[in-house]
């Protein structure tokens, strides 16, 4: 999550100051004892001074040193409490985005989980930490309203915003003239990426976006009080948006390090949070609000410390202050004496022994757990040094920028929270993270290993060509085999093939984007024609209730926590890998291993920070076909994503076509009606609207359809068959942007791609206990294009996977003790460190395809 990083980055630039005086200690400040961080304690008598404290403040802001302190969320949220219960605090308004949370407040007010609500809106740095569950009882109907005050979109509500946007300004003849697709590709790019998109220019973006300021000026100036205070939230966004862009189109984060990264650039940002929580302040005059952020953004007077960059810096907290008065603004931040702090994908640091003469050390020597001091009434001007920025020592006058600090003599990390198996149905695919190779997706298409016909066998040579039945022209390196005999090949870059097809065989022809094809052998040089699988949803209608596709769809969503397992559930699984470049197999695999996902399991990655419940996965038994002639990496084997790992393959825990919430963003047709063995089966195509990260569950893609096999009985989902399709348009211009960077984000996009496109099928099964369960899965992938600066690439990648259930309880094998124990379960880790054991594999009964 890009906040992490930029509170980071800046609290790093604020402690540049680092080096302080060790001049003589003055008198030890008074302190206030604290008994208890619990967010269950409301017994506040040892909180009752924080009245006098805090005094006629409207605003109270509760800043922490970085956001790895899980018990930093505990004391937060029991101020939180006693801010509300004693002191009539109505509102929580959080670092996170000022659209999601207004749809986070308008969910719970509808009576939605305060759970779903800010799941969906704030940042999982703190949604995702078990001890940042103690807000949700304190928010919703009855409770404390929610608000966001930054302009960055942190949540999936975010991926709503244009279409919010479109219904809003739907009564408006005149506002169908926007370009919301436009809006949509710039708005979701800078949602999931948090940087400008590279294929259009800010001049573009701003006269777009003041044509939909035009017209919710006209929403403004209707007669409807409603639709004018929705109109005024919707100017509001729109201003904050524009900001954003703007930060984003001149600063780049993505392009910076850490290192480079300077208080300064954080000005527009923090100045636009700031006149995001004065519009919610201004438009809501009885609330009372809480902030919850980083201390750098909220901080005051940083200009006042002796340093050039911190007096150049105007964080959000200065800017609140001057236009509320320095009485309506209580800045409260955290200090730590020891323990550690980080996440769990990024490693743990140990917090720094207090320097003597610290406050911090002078904290620890009182006998407290945890404490409080008020610079504000006991220490005004006092030059004093704390570790309260990213735990590096700065002197400097700290009650310029902060009022006072809640000290913990120890803290610890976040922990993950802890999933709750919901009746709802699974939540979207969180990609793991940017595309890390060409056409990082999710493939599929029927994987045949290239091998001719066993030698002294009765065989017909076959030559011919492949086409695409609409272009005519070559399908490049199309996979030619002859189901169930382990008998193919590849066709060249011109669609040309030979191969010996067994007596009385049938030729399967596939390839990524097309359907399959059967062609009988014959003597004649063959032509196949394949069909492109392009699931066009335009121009059909289907007349009945019971046949609306979207009714349908509907069912299968409801019938699906009957349908599909909610449970723990354990698999065996055989997987066969093979990577192929033009016409020529580098790479070919296969495995045995055991699978384990936990009932809450909804992320193939484990969510925000791998925080979730996460599959597992023992790798057992290893056979190595083929081996490259060089090293390769993951990204060289698999596609990130549905289809290339045991983790990735059950689209209806995963993919955002099977979440109640972001189903609306799919078209659906249905193509027939058939009876299959006295079964009623629907046949239903799907088509994503707009392809962004929330509708696909992957980045970077211009397209996800596919087409679902739907039994009628029960409304279970059967077959399902999807294709992605990569925006090349986007890669490419990401890739030119940082080449002569030499960058982190260069070393990702290293690639020029001309063609992109995965598929990804999954066979479901029902098992011993009723539940439907993946069956097979296939994923095929197909990248072209050039390395920058170096060579031209036409890959497929193929991973064949087999499931068969294994009885509850049952458990995973032990790790393997050649792993190290941050690579147990990582499912190549795993391959490439088991042992090949011929005996095995002499026995072993692959499946039947």
């Amino acid at each position: 999550m890009l906040i992490d990083c930029k509170a980071a980055a800046l609290a790093g630039a604020l402690l540049l100051a680092g080096a302080f005086a060790h001049a003589q200690a003055p008198a030890p400040l008074p302190t206030h004892a604290v008994r208890s961080i619990a967010p269950t304690d409301t017994d506040f008598r040892d909180l009752n001074f924080l009245k006098a404290e805090i005094g006629p403040a409207r605003v109270v802001m509760l800043g922490e040193p970085t956001h790895g302190e899980g018990n930093v969320f505990e004391a937060k949220i029991r101020l939180l409490r006693f801010l509300r219960e004693q002191m009539g605090f109505t509102t929580v308004a959080f670092e996170s985005g000022f659209y999601d949370l207004h749809k986070a407040q308008q969910a719970l007010e509808a009576g939605r989980p305060a759970r779903e609500a800010l799941g969906n809106s704030v940042f999982g740095v703190w949604t995702s930490a078990q001890e940042f569950q103690g807000v949700l009882p304190l928010v919703g109907r009855n409770g404390l309203r929610v608000a966001g005050f930054d302009p960055q979109l942190s949540g999936e509500y975010g991926g709503d915003l244009v279409d919010d946007l479109q219904a809003f300004l739907a009564p408006q003849k005149s506002a169908a003239l926007l370009n919301y697709d436009y809006l949509e590709s710039v708005i979701g790019f800078m949602g999931e990426r948090f940087t400008f998109l590279p294929t259009t220019t800010l001049a573009e973006f701003e006269a777009e976006m003041a044509k939909a300021t035009k017209q919710v000026a006209k929403a403004a100036a209707s007669s409807d009080a409603r639709r004018r205070t929705e109109a005024a939230f919707w100017q509001q966004t729109l201003r904050s948006l524009l900001a954003q862009a703007r930060d984003y189109a001149e600063h780049d984060p993505t392009a910076k390090t850490e290192q480079e990264f300077k208080a300064l650039d954080s000005n527009p940002r923090d100045a636009q949070m700031a006149a995001n929580l004065l519009w919610y302040v201004q438009q809501h005059p009885q609330e009372k609000v809480v902030c919850w952020a980083a201390l750098p953004h909220l901080a005051n007077r940083t200009d006042r410390f002796d340093t050039a960059e911190l007096q150049a810096y105007r964080p959000m907290g200065r800017l609140v202050k001057e236009a509320l008065g320095p009485e309506q603004v209580y800045i409260l931040g955290t200090l730590a004496g020891g323990g550690s702090h980080g996440f769990p994908a990024m490693g743990y640091r140990p917090v720094p022994v207090p320097a003597a003469g610290s406050l911090e050390a002078e904290l620890l020597a009182q006998p407290a757990d945890y404490a409080f001091v008020s610079l504000k009434h006991d220490a005004p001007g006092r030059e004093l040094t704390t570790y309260a920025f990213d735990y590096t020592p700065m002197r400097a006058p700290w009650s310029e920028a902060v009022d006072g600090f809640l000290f913990l003599r120890e803290v610890h990390p976040p922990r993950g929270a802890r999933a709750t198996a919901s009746a709802a149905l699974p939540a979207p695919a969180d990609s793991a993270s940017a595309n890390s190779g060409p056409g990082s997706r999710n493939p599929a298409a029927v994987p045949r290993r290239v091998r001719a016909a066993t030698a002294g066998a009765a065989v017909v040579p076959v030559r011919g060509v492949v086409l695409d039945r609409q272009t005519k022209a070559p399908v490049p390196y199309a996979s030619v085999a002859v189901p169930g005999q382990g008998v193919g090949t590849v066709a060249d870059g011109q669609g040309r093939f030979a191969l010996g097809v067994p007596a009385g065989g049938r030729l399967a022809v596939s390839s990524v984007g097309y359907a399959t094809a059967s062609a009988t052998p014959t003597a004649a040089a063959l032509t196949v024609y394949l069909q492109p699988a392009a699931y066009e949803l335009a121009g059909v209608q289907v007349r009945g209730e019971s046949l609306d596709p979207r009714k349908i769809m509907k069912k299968v969503l409801a019938a699906a926590p009957q349908n599909y397992e909610q449970a723990d559930y354990s698999a065996q699984l055989y997987t066969r890998r093979q990577v192929i470049n033009f016409d020529t197999v580098r790479y070919e695999s296969e495995y045995v291993s055991q699978t384990f996902e936990p009932g809450g399991y909804r992320n193939w990655n484990g969510g925000f920070m791998g925080w979730g419940p996460q599959h597992q996965i023992r790798v057992q038994e290893a056979h190595v076909l083929k081996r490259p002639a060089a090293r390769m990496r993951a990204s060289d084997i698999v596609e990130s994503g549905q289809g290339f790992y045991a983790a990735a393959a059950d689209p209806v825990r995963i993919s955002p076509l099977f979440k109640t919430s972001t189903v609306g963003k799919f078209r659906f047709r249905l193509d027939s009606v058939l009876v299959r063995d006295g079964e009623t089966v629907y046949l239903l195509s799907f088509a994503v609207k707009r392809a962004t990260h929330r509708s696909t569950g992957t980045y970077l893609e211009a397209g996800y359809s596919g087409q679902l096999e739907i039994q009628q009985r029960d409304y279970a989902v059967t077959r399902y068959q999807a294709l992605w399709q990569m925006d090349t348009v986007k890669w490419n211009a990401v890739a030119h942007k940082h080449a002569p960077k030499h960058d982190f984000v260069a070393h990702l996009y290293n690639t020029i791609l001309t063609d992109s496109r995965t598929d990804h099928v999954v066979e479901y099964a029902k098992g011993a206990n009723g539940r439907y369960h993946v069956r097979r899965s296939i994923g095929k992938g197909v990248g072209v294009g050039r390395v920058i600066g170096g060579s031209a690439f036409h890959t497929q990648k193929i991973c064949d996977e087999y499931f068969a259930d294994l009885p509850a309880g049952t458990a995973l094998p032990p790790p393997n003790p050649k792993l190290e124990p941050r690579f147990v379960g990582h499912e190549l880790d795993e391959l490439t460190l088991t042992e090949f054991r011929p005996e095995f594999w002499q026995t072993y009964q692959r499946p039947a395809k």
